[in-house]
């Protein structure tokens, strides 16, 4: 019995570990897109939700290295309500995640951008240097405008035609977009994993402990 609890006080206290890696990481991934995408949009809200559950698992994964350690059993029921309001949040994010168009999404943001040019010239500068891209379309959109180009049309802001980017913004930013949903799905996946296990592991050591307790009183 003491083994077996051992073998879960240990596992949750690795797991917990992991959780708080996966979570850090979720959370710089989320910042770093935050300052990437325009306030009020879509994936800004999605994005504060995504910083906001990370936050929630960096805190819980404390709390359950902390209950593993001391054999606590009002600190590893605490931990286990924590996990089942995760998982619950996990799951509505991992659904909300399928069924949402994000390369749609991204689409209807830039062009709202690029509908109003004059109001969202530098968060247009911003993505034609983040993205390599130039224009909607490409050049020539500025040039059926009839203006200049720009120098975030140019790499490295240089003035020259050799330096001039040849593709269009709208088709960047929705690859950008396929790309983040892939690499999103499998860091929600692995977390809603890492959750469960880690949950599995709490109930046991919960329930050992509390019976390990019981036949101490008798």
């Amino acid at each position: 019995m003491a083994s077996r609890e051992g073998c879960l006080k240990v596992l949750l206290i690795v797991l917990n570990v992991l959780l708080t890696l996966v979570g850090i990481a979720f959370i710089a991934f989320s910042v770093y897109e935050l300052n990437n995408v325009s306030a009020g949009t879509f994936q800004h809200v999605a994005i504060v939700v995504q910083i906001f559950v990370g936050t929630f698992v960096v805190l819980s994964s404390f709390l359950g290295c902390f209950a593993g350690a001391r054999l606590s059993l009002s600190l590893i029921w605490s931990f286990v309500s924590c996990m089942l309001i995760l998982i619950g949040l996990q799951v509505y994010i991992i659904v909300a995640a399928h069924v949402t168009d994000y390369v749609e999404r991204s689409r209807t943001d830039f062009l709202a951008l690029w509908a109003d040019q004059r109001r969202s010239k530098e968060r247009i500068a911003f993505i034609e240097q983040k993205y390599t891209c130039c224009g909607q379309s490409g050049p020539q959109d500025y040039i059926l405008q009839g203006v200049g180009f720009p120098l975030s049309c140019y790499e490295d802001k240089e003035r020259l035609q050799s330096k001039l980017y040849g593709n269009g913004c709208l088709e960047a930013v929705q690859s950008h977009a396929t790309d983040n949903l892939i690499y999103g799905l499998i860091s929600k996946w692995l977390l809603f994993a890492l959750e469960l296990g880690a949950l599995g592991a709490a109930t046991h050591l919960g329930i050992t402990v509390r019976n390990k307790q019981r036949r101490e009183r008798f």
